[in-house]
């Protein structure tokens, strides 16, 4: 999703932006609920 925003920014497409940052969040909450230390 880091690409993903990176190429958004060069491209000018900032309308997407936000939806990568969600998009950015909810891998981050997965990958703590499979693998932190607190797995689920």
């Amino acid at each position: 999703m880091l690409g993903a925003a990176a190429v958004h920014l060069r491209r000018k497409e900032a309308k997407a932006l936000p939806v990568n940052a969600v998009l950015i969040l909810l891998a981050a909450v997965v990958a703590w609920g499979r693998f932190g230390p607190y797995a689920f």
